[in-house]
């Protein structure tokens, strides 16, 4: 496959020293800024919020174009939003100056990832709905930071990024999809080299052109899961040994791949999040999934957060564990092997399904919010719009949203036929090779079809 690297521009910002600094210390200024409008905000009653987060600049960008092109571009090039994260900036300015300890084993593990990660999606966006009230935004980015300070303070090098970051493992997981990998050009260089400065403990605290701060030897990479495409190892390596290589999309399923107990409890909680916001394309759908907890809820008797909390322990614990224990059951009954190694099987079939249909919800997020931009824009704060539009005294002009509408519903088709030719390809690659667990793979392969085949019309039937 053609490497990028092998092109002088590319191979030049590679290189380059100011790269990504730059870019993140622009990121780093624009994530204040983000944090100074969703402060700038006032608090408002939930059913304003459903408005306020799409008047509210800094939400409605934070929302409806940053994260949904941090899954685009994890699922169709990688890690890249790692390279340029200003997360990474500030843990790997403040490493330099803390104490410099080894991480606890339970870090080290993964977990700790995984305890964060469901936090802050059970409980910071989806409870609280940080993802709603943009003070409540500005709140969890300035936890973020202040973790990230802390963590660099007491921990040696990168450790918020590589072992506490709630995104990072997903985005891994994602970028296993991805078209383009970062590898060596020729292990047997690397194996030749003495000074192995992409590795050397002396080079890791230098502010750029630093040994792997993810712990990671280039030479072994074997999959986009750990990797963040930061660059540094290329800056270092004097043999220019680096590649940054097109392949094939979901090539990292063709090898030896396999979900660690971490990656599929993410996997996990991640199937209800996407069920989730394609279901909310269709009325119908969405008012099934709803069902349950606001009949709850109504029964206990709670509104507000506590109402949140029920519908989050529906959507994403009992509806996750519903769609794995279906093919987890039928592996292990025809495979005569566990409940979870069947389950996690699956999950491998599932990611690529997951990780399209978060990409088709993150396209459609972004065309439908492209009417408010203009409005937030005049008033960035958005309180005074978000009032207006819940009168009735403002409409908002959706002609480029709708216009948009049937070229992105072809776009989804598409999107999740291609989840679902890669899924059989990967497979009937499988079978080919595994023929202890023919009879499993097959039904599991059956049970992706089915659950994909549901969420493409759950969205083509709202897109009707």
């Amino acid at each position: 496959m053609a490497d990028l690297l092998k092109y002088r521009a590319f191979n030049r910002l590679a290189a380059s020293r100011s790269y990504p600094i730059a870019v993140q210390t622009f990121t780093l200024a624009a994530f204040g800024l983000l944090i100074a409008g969703g402060l700038a905000a006032p608090h408002v009653e939930q059913k304003m919020a459903g408005v306020l987060r799409h008047t509210n600049l800094a939400a409605l960008i934070v929302w409806s174009l940053w994260w949904p092109l941090v899954i685009i571009s994890a699922v169709l090039v990688g890690r890249v939003w790692c390279q340029v994260c200003p997360m990474e900036l500030v843990n790997s300015l403040v490493s330099r100056i803390g104490l410099k300890r080894k991480v606890p084993p339970f870090m080290a593990s993964g977990w700790a990832a995984g305890v964060f990660y469901s936090l802050a999606l059970l409980g910071f966006i989806r409870t609280f709905w940080a993802h709603r009230f943009p003070e409540r935004m500005a709140a969890f980015f300035l936890f973020l930071f202040a973790s990230t300070i802390i963590v660099g303070l007491i921990f040696e090098k990168r450790a918020f990024c590589n072992f506490l970051c709630p995104v990072g493992r997903l985005l891994g997981l994602y970028a296993c999809c991805a078209a383009l990998e970062w590898r060596v050009r020729d292990a047997k260089t690397c194996d030749a080299c003495r000074g192995k400065d992409c590795v050397a403990a002396r080079n890791a605290y230098h502010l750029t052109a630093r040994s792997c701060t993810s712990n990671l030897y280039p030479a072994s990479i074997e999959d986009n899961r750990e990797c963040l495409v930061c660059t540094q190892c290329r800056k270092v390596c004097a043999s220019d040994n680096l590649r940054l290589s097109l392949r094939r999309p979901m090539a990292d399923f063709f090898g030896g791949l396999r979900l660690g107990s971490v990656e599929f409890f993410l996997l996990f909680l991640v199937s209800g999040l996407v069920v989730w916001e394609l279901a909310e394309e269709w009325s119908p759908a969405r008012r099934v999934l709803e069902f349950l907890p606001e009949r709850t809820s109504a029964w206990l008797g709670v509104s507000g957060e506590p109402a949140n909390a029920i519908q989050t322990l529906f959507l994403f614990v009992l509806l996750p564990a519903l769609l794995f224990l279906i093919p987890g059951l039928a592996g292990k009954w025809l495979n005569k092997t566990t409940l979870l190694e069947s389950a996690r099987a699956f999950g491998l079939l599932f990611l690529p399904v997951l990780a399209l249909g978060h990409l088709v919800k993150a396209v459609f997020r972004i065309t439908s919010r492209l009417p408010y931009y203009p409005l937030a824009l005049k008033d960035p704060v958005g309180y005074s719009t978000a009032r207006l539009i819940a009168s009735g005294d403002l409409k908002v002009d959706a002609h480029i949203a709708n216009s948009l509408f049937p070229w992105m519903s072809g776009l989804a088709m598409l999107v999740f036929a291609g989840a679902m030719l890669s899924v059989w390809t990967i497979g009937l690659k499988k079978l080919a090779g595994d023929a202890p667990g023919r009879s499993a793979r097959v039904s599991h392969l059956v049970i992706v079809t089915v659950y994909g085949a549901a969420l493409s019309l759950i969205t083509l039937f709202g897109r009707l």
